[in-house]
This record gives C-alpha cells, sequence and structure tokens, in this order.
C-alpha cells in the first residue's frame, strides 16, 4: 500500500505514536503535515511551511528523519484546541500541496486523577484537547475531502472501550469520539471518505512506565503502525474500531444481544431483577449499523409479535 500523491496530517506527531505514524506514511510515498502542541513554540501559526523551532524540538527531529528517508513535510507547533489556527494550518497546507487525502487524529493529553480529586478545570482541558480538538481538525480538513471526493480520518480511541482505573476524563473524552466515528462514517460514505478508529497501545514515553520489564519488548509499535496504515489505505473499511497492540489485532463493536420482550403489564422493575440473568447472557449477539437501524429491529420485533404489517 502506497501514498504518493497524497497528503497526510498527523497530530501529535512530535514523539511517541504520533511520530511513528509519520515516519512510516512518508516511507510509503506520503506527504506529511506534522502538528504538535511543544513548549517551544512560536505564536501562532506561520504562514511559512515549517515554523522556526528549537533544535531540540520533536517536531524538528521528526522532520529530519522524514526528510533523511527522502519525504517532504511541513511541520506546525500549533494547539488543536484553537480552532482559527487549525484553520489556518489547513488553508496554508492547500495552498501549498493542494490537498489533504489523510488526517490521524493522534493528538491528546494523559493525566490519570482518582475522581474525587479531579478538578473541573482538568476535566474540561481533557475533552478540549482530545475531543474539540479532534472536531476542530476533522472540521477543518472535512470540506476539502467532500470536493476531491476521497478522505480518511482515523481516530485515536485508546482507553475508550473498557476504561481503567483514575481514567475518568481520559475515557469519557475517547469514548466520545467512538461516537464521533458512528455518526461521521455515515455522513462520509457519499463523498469517499472513511472514518474508523483505532485502539493502540505500544511502548511509549507515556505507556512504558505501565508495562512490566520482561513483558515490555512484545509491545513494539509494528502492529499498531501497520495497523494505522491500513486504515490509511484506499482499501480500509470504515465505521471500524480496531485494537492493536503486542502482535494482535482485533475488531471491537457496540453490540446488543438478543432482547427478552415483556408484556406491558408485567414489565416492572421487579420482573427485571428475576429475570436479570436472563438478560445478561442472552444470545446471539446483533450489530447494528446504526441507531435508526436498532430502533427499526425494535419495531419489527414488536410488529411481527403482534402481527402488525409493515411496509
Amino acid at each position: 500500500m502506497r501514498f504518493e500523491g497524497q497528503v497526510a496530517i498527523v497530530t501529535g506527531a512530535a514523539s511517541g505514536l504520533g511520530r511513528a505514524y509519520s515516519i512510516a506514511l512518508a516511507e510509503r510515498g506520503a506527504r506529511v503535515i506534522l502538528v504538535d502542541n511543544e513548549s517551544a513554540q512560536t505564536e501562532g501559526v506561520s504562514d511559512k511551511p515549517v515554523i522556526n523551532m528549537a533544535p531540540e524540538s520533536g517536531l524538528t527531529s521528526c522532520c529530519e528523519a522524514i526528510k533523511a528517508i527522502g519525504g517532504e513535510c511541513q511541520s506546525y507547533s500549533i494547539d488543536v484546541t484553537c480552532s482559527d489556527d487549525i484553520g489556518a494550518m489547513v488553508d496554508s497546507v492547500i495552498a501549498s500541496w493542494g490537498r489533504v487525502d489523510i488526517l490521524i487524529n493522534n493528538a491528546g493529553v494523559h493525566h490519570p486523577c482518582a475522581f474525587e480529586h479531579m478538578s473541573v478545570a482538568s476535566w474540561k482541558h481533557q475533552l478540549d484537547v482530545d475531543l474539540n480538538g479532534t472536531f476542530y481538525m476533522t472540521k477543518a480538513v472535512w470540506p476539502h475531502m467532500t470536493r476531491q471526493g476521497y478522505g480518511r480520518i482515523v481516530m485515536s480511541g485508546a482507553s475508550s472501550i473498557y476504561g481503567d482505573m483514575h481514567e475518568t476524563s481520559f475515557s469519557a473524552s475517547k469514548m466520545a469520539v467512538i461516537g464521533l466515528v458512528n455518526s461521521l462514517h455515515l455522513e462520509g460514505q457519499e463523498y469517499g471518505i472513511t472514518v474508523n478508529s483505532i485502539i493502540p497501545h505500544a511502548v511509549t514515553a507515556m505507556t512504558a512506565a505501565h508495562l512490566a520489564p520482561a513483558v515490555r519488548p512484545l509491545f513494539s509499535k509494528t502492529t499498531v503502525t501497520a495497523t494505522m496504515l491500513y486504515l490509511c489505505s484506499s482499501k480500509c473499511p470504515s465505521g471500524q474500531h480496531l485494537l492493536a497492540a503486542a502482535g494482535g489485532i482485533s475488531h471491537a463493536a457496540m453490540v446488543e444481544f438478543s432482547p427478552s420482550h415483556f408484556n406491558a403489564e408485567e414489565c416492572t422493575p421487579e420482573v427485571i431483577y428475576d429475570r436479570w440473568s436472563d438478560i445478561y447472557k442472552a444470545k446471539p449477539v446483533t450489530v447494528h449499523k446504526s441507531g435508526e437501524a436498532q430502533v427499526l429491529a425494535w419495531a419489527k420485533a414488536q410488529a411481527d409479535k403482534r402481527h402488525i404489517p409493515l411496509e
């Protein structure tokens, strides 16, 4: 899978998985826009392709690594919570390279905290970066992708599916991103835009301390990067959530177990309590394509039960 002629934007590109994604895309021919919010940054967005950053900058290092393999890149040190700066950055990219084919919304913040000690400011900041930043970036590239009839958007959904201790704000913001994927991919279908999420785990500065030394080598970036490249390709599905780590790749989805049916007069909380074991263990599992599809399934099931014809 190659990406010659395509332009990719990667947020959180200065380090960790964002850096790995950026270099992997460049290796396969993409021109890459590196976006990160570093401490060594200029005010606003420069009208030049590359912001003048400090030599020790992660963006500078990533850009140099891409150029060393013959790739092309631009870098912008901006805050993804500033929609005006994002808009100016995308305008600059379009002016210089004419298109945006791929967006990887990888930027995020991670500050574990017990819920009772979490401040309102911390909660809002988490959602502003992980959720609103993802919205602003996606909103900025969407019109360009619809006009060109092609786009690949990938969201990071780390800790979203199952949650973790002391990760309430992180999990909530990432689960909101999962919801964004579930709905937005439906809107992208007629424009050739796919929208997916990846739930990755690999050794980075953020995760290394949480992995035992014996298993740390198993969590290289290889599996995650390969999965990301697949989701950026012309052959990828849409509306999917892929977990990738330690050589394993799996597909996650919200599913509904077979419903238990109640007559109106017998449906009380006490009856639900008595039948909870049956409800919880019910099979088979159904995957609905959308919320509307679930409503239609409910309507059909009850109509069939009451012999009500549906057109």
